[in-house]
């Protein structure tokens, strides 16, 4: 099965609301306002920040630095959320990072020594770049969207 990622961007009190009735376990996320990273958001996180599990600044939002929400224990730890303020400061960052900026900071070997999940990072580069690239511009776009509206952003790993 595996561990994946939702990304979800809602007003801030709808999301608190949302996860407080635990709909990630009954209910799709809305669309409209969504991205699922698969199992790519371990490998997104070590590309943007450059840690395995903490890092610093904005581009290690999807594992650092943000509120948990108590009583939402996914199974991998509690529901992660980002104020809009964080939201925009997210965005600044992932603007400024260019695909081939992100790409340049893959390093197979060094992400198999680190165990960085899903640990695939003997595939072929060019798949494994596609596929990085696809869900790291998915997530730009939500992030982007959600920053213009003043959303905030709930972080789901089950």
């Amino acid at each position: 099965m595996g561990m994946y990622c939702e990304v979800i961007a809602l007003p801030e009190g709808e999301l608190r609301k949302w996860i407080a009735a635990r709909s990630w376990e009954t209910a799709e996320p809305p669309a409209c306002c969504s991205v699922n990273l698969e199992k790519s958001w371990h490998g997104l996180h070590y590309l943007l920040s450059g840690s395995v599990w903490e890092g610093d600044g904005p581009l290690a939002f999807l594992l650092a630095e943000n509120e948990t929400i108590p009583d939402s224990d996914t199974g991998y730890g509690p529901v992660g959320l980002l104020s809009a303020d964080r939201v925009r400061q997210v965005h600044v960052a992932l603007s400024a990072l260019a695909d081939d900026a992100l790409w340049n900071r893959f390093d197979s070997v060094k992400m198999s020594a680190e165990s960085v999940y899903p640990q695939i990072w003997d595939e072929p580069e060019a798949d494994l770049r596609q596929e990085y690239l696809f869900y790291f511009r998915e997530l730009k776009a939500l992030v982007a969207k959600a920053a213009a509206q003043g959303d905030a952003l709930a972080i789901i790993i089950a």
